[in-house]
């Protein structure tokens, strides 16, 4: 029997999902922090629909839940703290650039906010 895929961007599993699940992560942001799905390049647009729907089952919340609030929420997609032009990112990553004070927070040498 073969490997389901949920998350492809981080190659996640039916299984690791379920084991992730057993071990106590029964939240979705645990569920995420501990396994990576929702912060591959996607943010979560190609996963979260079996995610979810595989810890509402996991959790026996019904789908579509009209009444409240639901138990398991599909985590926050959070944006970068400010924006990096690409050309920068990928500067940096050609030269080995650290993080530190010098870039003023952003981790690239010379990144500007564009604005701010």
């Amino acid at each position: 029997m073969g490997k389901t895929i949920v998350c492809p961007c981080h190659d996640v599993t039916v299984e690791d999902i379920r084991a992730t699940y057993a071990a106590g992560y029964t939240h979705p942001e645990t569920l995420k922090r501990a396994t990576a799905a929702f912060m591959g390049p996607c943010q979560g647009k190609h996963c979260a629909g079996a995610v979810m729907s595989l810890l509402r089952e996991l959790t026996g919340e019904p789908a579509g839940e009209p009444a409240g609030e639901p138990v398991t929420r599909r985590p926050t997609a959070r944006p970068p703290l400010r924006p990096v032009a690409l050309g920068l990112l990928a500067a940096a990553a050609q030269t080995g650039s650290e993080t530190g004070a010098e870039t003023g927070g952003t981790g690239v040498a010379g990144a500007t906010t564009g604005g701010a």
